[in-house]
């Protein structure tokens, strides 16, 4: 860096977190997250956050397999056919 640079850099105060501040964010946070958790437990079943992760997983696979079909037919198109 260029020295006027890093005498303005070096003139900046440090950034330094009210504490009272960030106590209020995390206890903010922490209502929020809660409250939250309280309502998705009341909304689903037990057994719907394992099926939405299965479906997830089924979709990543076959996009996986569709993405390297695709690689291997460009790779056989510019290299051409053993």
């Amino acid at each position: 860096m260029s020295d006027p640079l890093t005498r303005l850099l070096a003139e900046l105060p440090l950034g330094e977190p009210d504490p009272a501040r960030a106590e209020r964010t995390r206890m903010g946070c922490r209502a929020l997250l809660a409250r939250q958790a309280s309502r998705a437990s009341a909304s689903r079943g037990p057994s719907s956050g394992r099926r939405s992760v299965q479906v997830w997983q089924l979709l990543i696979g076959v996009l996986g397999v569709a993405y390297l079909t695709e690689v291997i037919v460009q790779a056989l198109s510019v290299y051409g056919p053993p």
